[in-house]
């Protein structure tokens, strides 16, 4: 009858300690540990490129949603302002009022600029002692703070005080009402239906029938928007300007730039 083996002990060193299997694994390979390694920086940059680009999304979205509410505020100013120009019927003195459209022909910068009189200034005090009629421009300047300022301007609202042919202002108070503007193109609808490039009070005697302005933001790599204002001037022209709805319907549907 045979013994039964005994169970075979861990070898034993001198002192008495066992030493630990050679044939068991513990832990991670040097492979798999690259491996792991590689597949977390692979996560990692897909999450940081999802975020970066998510983020210059928003921010894009932000700049449109700028650029949108920078034009709607300076379309409201414009139609506020120039929506109720106005010269007195009974004046025998045409030069003491103003309005004068400018075309600006520069090679390769759409910009005008118009003076004229208007009731729709802002009153600064409510004891402040102002005319009724008060002298506005509207004008676009070069943007300073950029490369390419003379092609991506800064439009500017005057009133009161004096301009130069250079538009520099002396007095009053200037406004900006849109940044980032590359287009501000002006024409002025005469009673027979026609867009002058032109208006001065001082040769026609009267004020346009309206006012046809293209306003145009965006620069460089952002997106251009532009917005056609068609402006009645109903204060001093009511009765010489009547128009049906058809003739009028395609008048910002005509490029003049």
């Amino acid at each position: 009858m045979k013994n039964p083996e005994k169970p075979r002990m861990p070898a034993m060193d001198m002192a008495g300690f066992a030493f630990p299997s050679c044939n068991r694994r513990s832990g991670f390979s040097l492979l798999e540990l690259l491996v792991a390694l590689s597949i977390t920086a692979l996560v990692v940059a897909a999450v940081g490129a999802s975020f970066l680009g998510w983020t210059r999304a928003e921010e894009r979205a932000g700049l449109a949603v700028a650029r949108m509410r920078t034009l709607e505020f300076a379309i409201m100013r414009l139609r506020q302002t120039i929506g109720v120009s106005y010269v007195p019927a009974w004046t025998n003195q045409p030069e003491t009022w103003v309005f004068n459209g400018q075309d600006l022909e520069r090679p390769g910068e759409p910009f005008d600029a118009l003076t004229f009189d208007s009731i729709g200034h802002r009153t600064q005090r409510t004891d402040a002692k102002q005319s009724e009629l008060m002298e506005m421009t509207v004008f676009t300047v070069t943007d300073e703070a950029r490369e390419d300022g003379d092609r991506c301007r800064i439009l500017r609202l005057r009133e009161g005080g004096t301009i130069s042919d250079r538009f520099e202002v002396e007095g009053g108070l200037v406004y900006d009402l849109a940044y980032n503007v590359s287009l501000f193109k002006i024409s002025y609808l005469d009673p027979d239906g026609g867009l002058k490039q032109e208006w001065k009070l001082s040769e026609r005697g009267t004020l346009p029938c309206a006012v046809v302005i293209w306003l145009g933001a965006g620069c460089g790599e952002d997106e251009k928007q532009v917005e056609c204002l068609f402006i009645p001037l109903e204060l001093s022209n009511a009765q010489s300007c009547e128009f049906e709805q058809e003739q009028l319907r395609n008048v910002c549907n005509i490029q003049e730039f």
